[in-house]
């Protein structure tokens, strides 16, 4: 019976489609799948955080509205058994960021025929209303995909790319601190007016209206694979917090993420950085996590670390 493409469900198919992901990540030779943590993420934090920032307090509609948009953009399809063969969704609910545009596909490796299908409907639903485009990213050397986006009139741009990185996850001892710095997690003290204070400063947003608003924090705190132990920060001599990162696991597949990390820019310099992926990492360790994969740019930061470079990626757009 071939495949048929359904209208996804919230309550019903969130944990399936995470199940898809992980029972797929090592059907390729690449990471073609998002990890559960980007599933996770853009659900519980990118949607709700794009339509509340700052000072918002209560349930803000516009969270609500971007979490039904994201939710109302995905397309599964199901097999004759009714297994998840295949997910074509977004990342940015929001009309008017710059991301929206962009498709997303999460493939079976019995179904290559779906991939037109896919992109197609990610066409028709995803398309960015200012610019009349859409855009993806594809592996070099993803030749399956490629053919695909060809055939569909995509064209390959040289720039941006990405890259994937991965490191391998070792019994690491723990990390040193500057003096008066110490090390916590959300399990610990949850106090996130601070957390996501030190979220908005690490990617340089003084303005506390650009920073997450508490209900949007509170959201990611709800994602079925966020673990409080797993959300470190540093806090400093002063007691404000310092540097900031999530770490998380699939269990089924030994692999740990990092989603997202930053450093205060008053506390840079400091081998703050350094110290809490160093202390992620650990806690990934202990839970039998053994390989932390990572797209991105070459940051002379990760290849110190032990990160090693694996492919690279480029966008192909279909439109202006």
């Amino acid at each position: 019976m071939q495949p048929r493409m359904i209208e996804y469900q919230p309550e019903r198919d969130f944990l399936r489609v995470r199940d898809f992901l992980t029972r797929t990540y090592r059907a390729f030779p690449l990471p073609l799948n998002w990890g559960l943590e980007r599933w996770n993420y853009a659900r519980y934090f990118v949607a709700p955080m794009l339509g509340s920032f700052g000072t918002d307090h209560g349930t803000p509609t516009g969270s609500l509205d971007a979490i039904r948009l994201w939710e109302r953009m995905v397309r599964l399809w199901e097999n004759g058994a009714g297994e998840i063969v295949g997910v074509t969704c977004i990342e940015h609910p929001d009309p008017t960021h710059s991301q929206f545009g962009e498709i997303f596909v999460q493939r079976h490796p019995e179904h290559p025929e779906l991939l037109d299908e896919m992109i197609a409907i990610g066409e028709s639903l995803y398309m960015d209303p200012r610019r009349g485009r859409v855009h993806l990213w594809a592996f070099d050397a993803d030749e399956a995909l490629i053919r695909v986006l060809r055939a569909r009139g995509f064209h390959r741009k040289e720039e941006p790319v990405a890259h994937l990185l991965e490191c391998e996850i070792r019994d690491l001892p723990p990390p040193e601190l500057p003096r008066g710095y110490h090390l916590l997690s959300m399990a610990d003290v949850n106090d996130i007016d601070k957390r996501r204070e030190i979220f908005g400063r690490s990617f340089n947003h003084e303005d506390p209206r650009e920073w997450p608003s508490p209900f949007a924090y509170r959201e990611l705190q709800r994602a079925p694979d966020y673990r409080k132990e797993y959300d470190l920060f540093i806090v400093a001599p002063d007691g404000g917090y310092a540097a900031c990162c999530i770490v998380w696991h699939d269990k089924k597949n030994q692999i740990g993420y990092l989603e997202p990390l930053g450093t205060h820019p008053d506390h840079r310099r400091k081998g703050l950085a350094n110290a809490i992926l160093q202390e992620g990492l650990r806690r990934l360790w202990r839970d039998g996590a053994r390989r932390m994969p990572m797209m991105g740019g070459f940051d002379p930061f990760y290849q110190a670390f032990g990160f090693i470079y694996r492919a690279t990626q480029h966008p192909w757009v279909r439109g202006q």
